[in-house]
């Protein structure tokens, strides 16, 4: 997909131009979309589509290129999803101007996705590689600043209006203290320069574990994929179809492909 992305956008991959076969077995379902997109716009002459269809690919494809693959490229990092997804409407705000069409279908679907914009959320920037030391140092400002509630509310977070001047300091609350709180760390460091950080303890522990936040679906994307390949075939019955979903699971974490070269291993 990245590959794909520069010669669409261009540029050369490291490893040259070339095309691969299409049939590849993955676990992102949604990929595919993605990568026959960029492929039909490329080949669209060979293909012959009409000139309505070219269009709709190559805003498409510009989009996909522009935004889309490098949000995902870094969606794992657990640190980094806050200032990611900002900056993501932030692009989208703006791209109205060149396809207002794509940037409000867009748009109106990250409304339904602001978990790391949340209170809640917002302090994982603090062990990013998105800001800068003074972006970092006004979220630590303003969560020392903000008094802590006597309990943290529960249930699903409440989702921040934002607009093209919101920076993350300002989406920190009240309930943005649950991330330390919950860790048991101290608060001294926050106030100490952003380059110091690093030397406390307290920062490192909470390092540590936003480091290993899980912040996308992929298991939940596995589990679903499974059950749709499994759910009607070889058996009914509710606990054999149980042993059978463990075992294709067992036998997927001990064979990553179903090349020879895999099989011979």
């Amino acid at each position: 997909m990245a590959e794909l992305t520069l010669i669409v956008l261009g540029d050369t991959p490291p490893r040259g131009i070339h095309w691969s076969r299409p049939g590849a077995i993955h676990q992102a379902r949604w990929m595919a979309r993605n990568l026959y997109s960029m492929k039909m716009f490329m080949f669209a002459e060979q293909l012959e589509y009409d000139e309505e269809t070219v269009v709709k690919l190559e805003r498409l494809n510009l989009f996909l290129g522009l935004f889309y693959t490098p949000m995902w490229m870094s969606s794992t990092l657990a640190a980094d999803a806050p200032a990611n997804d900002l900056q993501f409407m932030k692009d989208m705000m703006k791209f109205k101007r060149t396809d207002p069409e794509i940037a409000q279908a867009v748009l109106q679907k990250l409304e339904n996705h602001k978990w790391y914009l949340t209170q809640e959320v917002v302090p994982f920037a603090l062990f990013g590689s998105r800001l800068s030391d003074k972006e970092k140092q006004d979220i630590a400002a303003k969560l020392h600043a903000t008094e802590k509630p006597d309990s943290f509310r529960r249930g699903k977070p409440m989702f921040p209006q934002v607009t093209a001047k919101t920076t993350l300091a300002d989406l920190v609350g009240p309930e943005s203290h649950l991330l330390l709180d919950t860790l048991g760390i101290e608060y001294d460091w926050l106030l100490q320069p952003v380059a110091t950080w690093p030397r406390s303890d307290d920062y490192s522990k909470a390092l540590e574990y936003v480091s290993n936040v899980k912040v996308v679906n992929d298991i939940a994307e596995r589990g679903v994929k499974m059950m749709t390949d499994f759910a009607n075939i070889i058996t009914t019955y509710s606990q054999q179809k149980q042993y059978l979903l463990q075992t294709v699971e067992y036998n997927r974490e001990r064979f990553d492909s179903f090349k020879k070269q895999t099989l011979k291993k």
